[in-house]
C-alpha cells in the first residue's frame, strides 16, 4: 500500500507527517478505549482537525488501524538500526544483541505490541495481508539472516525459517503474556527469555555470557 491510496494529499512530507499526528493521537484513544469503541469523529478531534481535514488524510478507521501497523515497524527498524549490529565481532554476538535490543523495545513498547496482537484480526482483507508481509519482511526476515550468519559459524540443526519466526514471537513474551508473571521485575523475564532463546536455538554454551 502506498500513502497516495489512503490520502488524496499529494505533498508526501505532509502526508507523513499527519498520518503520524493520527496515528500518535489515535492510539492514546485506542490505548484507553479499544479500537472499536473509538469512534472517526474521536479521532479527528484528538488530531486537533475537521472531519472533512482528517478524510483528507485517510478514507476510514480502518486505514488508522493500518498506519499503527506501518507506524510499528518504522519504530522497531529504527531502534534496531541505532544498536549497531555491524559492530559485533561475530554472528553470536551480533544475534545475542539483537535479542536484547528487541527485549527492550518490546517493553518500551508493550501497549502498541498488545494493541497490534488484538486488533489485526479485524483488518480489512487486502490490509492484513499487507501488514502480515511487513511483519516477514521485517523483525522476522532480520533473525532469519542473522540465523544464517550463525549457522554458517556453529550449525543450528533446525529449520531456520521456522526458528526465525518463534524467535520473533519468544521475544515478545513480555508484552503478550508478561500480566502472567507480574510479579517478576522486567530484567528477570529479560533474562528468562534470552536464555531460553539461546537454549532453543542450540547455544546453550552461551547462556551464562550473555
Amino acid at each position: 500500500m502506498k500513502n497516495h491510496s489512503i490520502s488524496s494529499a499529494k505533498d508526501e512530507g505532509l502526508i507523513e507527517s499527519k498520518h503520524m499526528q493520527i496515528v500518535e493521537s489515535a492510539c492514546k484513544l485506542f490505548f484507553t478505549q479499544g479500537f472499536h469503541p473509538t469512534s472517526i469523529r474521536e479521532i479527528a478531534e484528538a488530531c486537533n482537525m475537521s472531519m472533512g481535514q482528517l478524510y483528507h488524510y485517510i478514507s476510514s478507521k480502518d486505514d488508522v488501524l493500518y498506519l499503527v501497523h506501518k507506524h510499528f515497524h518504522k519504530i522497531s527498524d529504527e531502534f534496531i538500526r541505532k544498536q549497531n549490529l555491524d559492530k559485533c565481532v561475530s554472528p553470536t554476538e551480533k544475534l545475542i544483541v539483537f535479542v536484547k535490543a528487541n527485549l527492550r523495545f518490546v517493553y518500551q513498547n508493550r501497549k502498541l505490541i498488545q494493541f497490534i496482537s488484538t486488533e489485526t484480526k479485524y483488518l480489512q482483507k487486502d490490509y492484513l495481508k499487507e501488514v502480515l508481509k511487513m511483519e516477514k519482511d521485517s523483525t522476522i526476515r532480520k533473525y532469519h539472516e542473522l540465523l544464517i550468519e550463525v549457522n554458517k559459524e556453529r550449525p543450528l540443526k533446525a529449520d531456520l525459517e521456522v526458528l526465525a519466526s518463534m524467535l520473533a514471537y519468544t521475544v515478545a513474551f513480555e508484552a503478550l503474556k508478561g500480566w502472567t508473571v507480574s510479579e517478576k521485575s522486567i530484567e528477570e523475564i529479560n533474562n528468562v527469555v534470552l536464555d531460553f532463546v539461546l537454549k532453543g536455538v542450540g547455544l546453550s554454551d552461551l547462556v551464562a555470557k550473555s
